[in-house]
Parts: C-alpha cells; sequence; structure tokens
C-alpha cells in the first residue's frame, strides 16, 4: 500500500531546501536575492503559507514554512519555477537552475523545530561569511529576534512556543541567548532535560537528520549545532555490539564520515565501512 505524500499535510511544518544544478549559483547578486523574495511575499500570499524561517546563500536555500491548507508542492512549485525562469532570462540561460525537486523534512515536535532554525541561522556562519547570525543580511534571523522590523511575510509566534515566557520581548532575548552558545540545540537540550526522556532526545535527532535527510546531503551547520566529539560516542572498554552501535549513530546521528570515525578507532575504512553496512542492513530489513 502506497504512503500518503507527507509534504502535503494540513497544518504541516516543514523544513525545505534546496540547491542549484550540479552545485551551481541560484543567486549571483543581491538583485537575484531581492528577487527571489518578491516572489516567495507573493506565491507566500497565494498558497497561505507561513514563513517561519529562511536564509538564502549563495548556490542553496532554506526556508521553514507552515502550510495551513496542505499544498507545499504547488507553492514551492511556483516559487522555484518562477525564480527559475526569472534567472534564465536575466542570466541568458537555458536548463535547469535547481538540483531537482526541493528537498523537505517535515517537523513534528519542537526540538524538530529548534534543530531546522539552527539548520537556517547558522548556514552563513558556518560558510565564514558573517561571524554572527545577525550580522547576514539575507536571513531572517536579526527581525527573529528583535534586532530589525519584522516584516509582514515573516511570523515568529513559534518563539513563544519554544520558550513560554511571558512575552514575545523576552522569548526574544532567549533565543539570542541560546544562539550564542557554541552548540545552541544542545544548550536547549539540557535546558529541559528534566521534562524530556533521554532516549527520546535520541529517536528525534536520527529521524530529523538521518532517517529523512541523506547522510549526503548532511548540512555542515548541524554538526557544529548538536552533534558530540568523536571522542565522547566511542570508549575504550566498549564491547564490539556496543562499538558496532556507536559506529552507525557517529555516521547517522552526528553525521561523521565513515575516514573520520576509523581514523578515530585506529582502524581500516574499509573494517569501520563493514560494520557499519551490517549495522544498516540490520536495523533496515
Amino acid at each position: 500500500m502506497s504512503r500518503g505524500r507527507r509534504d502535503n499535510i494540513c497544518g504541516g511544518t516543514y523544513h525545505v531546501m534546496n540547491r542549484g544544478n550540479r552545485k551551481g549559483l541560484i543567486f549571483e547578486d543581491d538583485r537575484d536575492r531581492r528577487q527571489f523574495l518578491r516572489i516567495l511575499i507573493d506565491e507566500q500570499k497565494t498558497y497561505g503559507v507561513d514563513l517561519l524561517a529562511g536564509s538564502q546563500m549563495a548556490n542553496h536555500f532554506h526556508l521553514v514554512v507552515t502550510t495551513p491548507h496542505g499544498n507545499l508542492s504547488e507553492f514551492m512549485a511556483q516559487l522555484e519555477g518562477q525564480f527559475a525562469r526569472y534567472s534564465n532570462w536575466r542570466h541568458d540561460r537555458v536548463g535547469h537552475l535547481f538540483q531537482g525537486r526541493f528537498r523537505h523534512v517535515v517537523i513534528e515536535n519542537d526540538i524538530h523545530l529548534l534543530i531546522a532554525l539552527c539548520y537556517n541561522f547558522l548556514n552563513p556562519v558556518s560558510a565564514g561569511l558573517v561571524t554572527r547570525p545577525e550580522d547576514y543580511k539575507w536571513s531572517t534571523y536579526a527581525a527573529t529576534v528583535g534586532l530589525s522590523p519584522v516584516p509582514d511575510y515573516l511570523s515568529i509566534n513559534w518563539l513563544e512556543s519554544l520558550f513560554p515566557i511571558g512575552s514575545l520581548e523576552e522569548a526574544q532575548r532567549r533565543f539570542r541567548s541560546l544562539m550564542a552558545e557554541e552548540r545552541p540545540a544542545a544548550a536547549y537540550l539540557r535546558e529541559h532535560a528534566a521534562a524530556v526522556e533521554p532516549n527520546w532526545i535520541r529517536q528525534v535527532i536520527r529521524s530529523y537528520v538521518g532517517e529523512n535527510l541523506q547522510v549526503g546531503m548532511l548540512p555542515r551547520t548541524y554538526r557544529s549545532v548538536l552533534r558530540s566529539r568523536l571522542p565522547d560516542l566511542f570508549h575504550d572498554d566498549m564491547t564490539s555490539e556496543l562499538r558496532a552501535d556507536a559506529i552507525y549513530d557517529a555516521r547517522v546521528v552526528h553525521g561523521y564520515r565513515l575516514a573520520e570515525i576509523a581514523r578515530q578507532l585506529r582502524l581500516h575504512p574499509a573494517a569501520v565501512s563493514k560494520i557499519y553496512r551490517s549495522q544498516y542492513k540490520s536495523r533496515h530489513q
């Protein structure tokens, strides 16, 4: 029996992303970025989509959106199609601008949402474009935390859901303080550790990153936001079974390359690859 389409959920919230064909540029200058934003605002109104966050890089973009009418596919088709036609016209090109269909992750709870927001807002920092997320012009972060006016097209009500502490201004301050942490999502989890079961957190992170995104698409931003250091994932007194579990988690949950894991364990990469493949097969039978 076929599964229902998860990109057409009424009231669904999604982290949406796409990048340029062959990793090429999508936005060649600020004029391109302004046009993308104009199209985004127009189509957002047409399809009744709520924009929670967004960032435009050079060869990719990220959005966090909610679709009250269950029409993510239609919204994204118009957004990407119109911008691709504009870009080809302006730059005198033909062919595909984007690398296939957009990718999306269904956001199912507050932890998912926080990870998606960190992913969005820390992209320019991880890319070395700025040292602070509020300094990047083509992101909604500054408006989100109260450092610039909130535009009409941006919804920041989610702040009071993540930080139910009385006022929007205080929630903005708390989120900005959290984003100054070395690993914001991990800091948020520490604050809520008493109310959240650790194994559930582990499953949430795995489902968001490992099960929904191809490991090859795992963003560098995520790695700086949440993952543990390799020495913390492996211990000298581990049994072979525990080590195999740790290798799988290091790859899928934390996004380390097999070569990095092999160096940490002082094993040949082929041996680590064999263990990982065996774990993957046993977990996906």
